[in-house]
C-alpha cells in the first residue's frame, strides 16, 4: 500500500540533522501530485547511491496509444524518453541548498543507438522511469530541505520535462518513432527481396570522434542507378539505396576511400539509429557479425592463432544463424584473404575462396580489401570513392570447395570459476566489450555492444545462465532464454536501469571466449 506524500515529508522532517542512516525510513513507494514515487534501496551512506522510480499515470503523461501500439514504436518512445530524462537531470544536476553534498540525479546517457533500455517502461496505464539519486546531507546529517527539493522540486521538474506527451514537439516525437518502424520494417524485408543489407542514398557515414554525431561537412553516400533498390516503408515516401544482394560482395577502392567507414557503418546497421544520426536508414541483419583476427582468444579451452580466431568466429557466426559476415581486411590476418600468407598453424582455406559458398545457403560474406584474387571470386563487386559506390565487372575465377559449417555446440560451465571475493557468483562490465566472469576477463572486441548497458545485461544473464549450461541447452537457446529471464526480472522494482537489450550472438561470443567453458558438439 502507498503512503502520501504527507507522511513522506514528515518522515524527512523527523529525520533532519540526524545521522545518515535515518533516510532509510523512507524506503517504500509515495503518492505525490502528478506521479507515483518508489524509494526501492536507499544508500548506506552519503558515498552511496539510492535506487528510485517514478510513475506517472498514463492518463497524466499524456501519450497516445499509436505512440506505443507496436514493439518499433515501443521501444523507440522508451528511448526517447530516456534521452530526454538524461538531458533534464543533467540541467538540473546540482542542489540549489547552500552547503550540501549529494543530491544528483542520475541515469545512464543513451548513443546513437535506439535501444530498449531498462531505465524506462512504458504500458497501456503509465510510464515509468528508473534512476539512481544520492541523498543529499549536511556532513553526515539528514539535510530536510534539500531533500525535499530533490524530490518535489528537482525530481518533480525531471519528470515533467521528460515523462509528459505536452513537453515534446509532436512532429519531432512522431519522427522519431516512424523512423525507427521505418526501419524495423526494411530490416523485415531484406531476406524475401534477397538483400544482405541495405544503405540509403543520402546516409552520413563517417563519424565525429565521440561517435555521438556525423562528421562536419562529410560526403552523403550514394551509389549507380545499377545497384539502388526502392523500399517501401508504413511512414512517408518509399526510401531509395543501395541493396547489398546475398552472397560473396567484396568492396574495393583507393586507401582513404571510406571502405572502413562504410563496413563500420554496416555493422551498427544491425540497431535503428536517432534521426540526424546520419545512418538512420542503414540496415542490415539483426544477427550480422564483424569477423577481427583475435590473436590468442581461446576457442574449446585453448588459445589459437590470429587466423584460426576467424575461422573460429566465422563457424560461431554460421552456427548462431547470422546472415551477413563482414571482414575488413584492415583488421584481418593476410592468410585469411589470400593464399599468399600461409598461417603458420596449419592449412586454412581462405574465406574469400570459400566466400561463394555462403551465398548458397543464404549466409552473405561483406568483405573489404583489394585482393585481386578475392576480387575475382566475388559474387558482386563494388567500387568506391567519396563515399560513392558503383558496381564493376571483372573476370571471376572458381570457388574454392570449402565450406563453413554450423556445429550446434551445448555448453556446460562446470569448470568455470565464477566465485570473486565473497561471491559465489560474481559477473560484471568492466568496459563496453569486456566481461568479468569471477576473475577472469573476457575481451570481444567483436561484439555488437554499442552500449555499456548491453554489456551488463549479457554478464547478468551468464550469472542466470550459470546452472542451465548443463549441455542439455544448444548455445543459442541457452542465451535467448538468460536474456529473457533478465529482461523480465527489470521490470520489477527497476532493476534493470542499467540494462539495454543485447544479442544472443553476442552473449554467445563471450561465452565461446572463455578458456573455462566446455561445449558438447552434436
Amino acid at each position: 500500500m502507498m503512503a502520501s506524500e504527507e507522511i513522506l515529508r514528515k518522515t524527512l522532517h523527523n529525520a533532519d540533522g540526524k545521522p545518515f542512516v535515518k533516510f532509510k525510513n523512507i524506503e517504500g513507494s509515495f503518492v505525490t501530485e502528478g506521479f507515483e514515487l518508489f524509494v526501492d534501496e536507499v544508500q548506506g551512506d552519503r558515498t552511496g547511491h539510492t535506487r528510485m522510480r517514478v510513475r506517472v499515470p498514463m492518463r497524466r503523461a499524456g501519450f497516445p496509444e499509436d505512440m506505443f501500439s507496436n514493439e518499433s514504436r515501443r521501444t523507440a518512445l522508451r528511448d526517447i524518453i530516456a534521452r530526454r530524462f538524461w538531458e533534464s537531470a543533467r540541467t538540473h544536476a546540482r542542489s540549489p541548498i547552500p552547503k550540501t553534498e549529494g543530491g544528483e540525479v542520475y541515469m545512464p546517457r543513451p548513443g546513437q543507438e535506439i535501444l530498449a533500455r531498462g531505465c524506462v517502461g512504458i504500458t497501456q496505464h503509465y510510464v515509468e522511469a528508473s534512476f539512481t539519486a544520492d541523498l543529499p546531507s549536511k556532513g553526515n546529517k539528514v539535510d530536510e530541505m534539500a531533500a525535499i527539493d530533490l524530490i518535489f522540486g528537482r525530481i518533480a521538474l525531471i519528470v515533467s520535462e521528460s515523462m509528459l506527451y505536452q513537453s515534446y514537439k509532436r512532429q519531432k516525437l512522431y519522427n522519431h518513432l516512424e523512423t525507427a518502424e521505418n526501419a524495423d520494417w526494411i530490416r523485415s524485408r531484406l531476406l524475401e527481396m534477397g538483400l544482405a543489407a541495405f544503405v540509403a542514398d543520402g546516409s552520413v557515414l563517417p563519424r565525429r570522434d565521440d561517435d555521438l554525431a556525423p562528421m562536419i561537412d562529410a560526403v552523403p553516400f550514394g551509389c549507380d542507378d545499377s545497384l539502388k533498390v526502392t523500399m517501401e516503408v508504413p511512414n512517408g515516401d518509399p526510401i531509395t539505396g543501395m541493396g547489398i544482394p546475398i552472397g560473396f560482395t567484396v568492396l574495393t577502392g583507393r586507401s582513404g576511400s571510406g571502405k572502413s567507414t562504410f563496413a563500420d557503418a554496416l555493422f551498427s546497421g544491425i540497431y535503428n539509429h536517432i534521426s540526424g544520426d546520419g545512418r538512420e536508414y542503414v540496415i542490415s541483419d539483426p544477427d550480422a557479425v564483424y569477423v577481427m583476427a583475435e590473436a590468442g582468444r581461446y576457442r574449446d579451452g585453448s588459445r589459437v592463432s590470429a587466423p584460426a580466431s576467424e575461422i573460429a568466429a566465422v563457424e560461431e557466426a554460421v552456427e548462431l544463424g547470422s546472415k551477413l559476415i563482414i571482414l575488413d581486411e584492415e583488421y584481418s590476418s593476410p592468410c585469411i584473404i589470400r593464399r599468399a600468407y600461409p598461417p603458420q598453424d596449419g592449412d586454412l582455406e581462405p574465406l574469400s575462396e570459400m566466400g561463394g559458398t555462403f551465398g548458397t545457403t543464404g549466409i552473405s560474406l561483406f568483405m573489404v580489401t583489394g585482393d585481386e584474387s578475392a576480387i575475382r571470386r566475388a559474387d558482386t563487386v563494388l567500387l568506391m570513392d567519396g563515399f560513392r559506390i558503383s558496381r564493376i565487372d571483372v573476370d571471376r575465377l572458381a570457388s574454392g570447395t570449402g565450406s563453413v559449417k554450423a556445429v550446434e555446440r551445448y555448453p556446460v560451465s562446470k569448470t568455470v570459476s565464477f566465485e570473486k571475493g565473497r561471491k559465489d557468483v560474481s559477473t560484471s562490465a568492466p568496459s563496453v566489450r569486456t566481461v568479468e566472469i569471477g576473475e577472469y576477463k573476457v575481451g570481444v572486441p567483436v561484439a555488437g555492444f554499442f552500449d555499456q548497458g548491453q554489456t551488463r545485461m549479457v554478464a547478468d544473464a551468464i550469472a542466470v545462465a550459470k546452472d542451465m549450461m548443463d549441455g542439455s541447452r544448444p548455445l543459442r537457446a541457452l542465451c535467448e532464454e538468460a536474456l529473457a529471464k533478465v529482461e523480465s526480472d527489470d521490470a520489477s522494482e527497476g532493476k534493470g536501469m542499467g540494462h539495454a537489450r543485447a544479442r544472443a550472438v553476442d552473449m554467445a561470443a563471450v561465452l565461446s571466449r572463455h578458456p573455462q567453458m566446455l561445449f558438447v558438439k552434436k
